[in-house]
């Protein structure tokens, strides 16, 4: 499991942008456009990209071709599986 010590919003739509760190240093970048989320992770310090170059951990079409824009807790509740994130994201 994954776990992510602190995160913020990038971009709030068309695409959200989520950006975090991981318990052991690394970035975790998820993004949601045109109905697809995708999670990607870089151990790399200061990754290229805020992280957007990582490797690939998790995508899933989860809404309509359209939408961009995420609510925190959707994203919290697609990847629990995978990924325990901070209750609430930085201001």
């Amino acid at each position: 499991m994954i776990k992510v010590i602190k995160a913020h919003l990038e971009l709030f739509a068309c695409p959200t942008i989520i950006v975090g760190e991981t318990d052991d240093g690394c970035t975790i970048y998820a993004r949601y456009r045109w109905g697809n989320l995708s999670v990607r992770i870089d151990p790399r310090e200061d990754p290229p990209l805020g992280g957007a170059e990582g490797t690939w951990i998790y995508e899933q079409q989860i809404g309509g071709e359209y939408d961009g824009t995420l609510a925190y807790m959707t994203l919290v509740k697609q990847t629990e599986h995978l990924i325990k994130w901070p209750e609430e994201i930085d201001k």
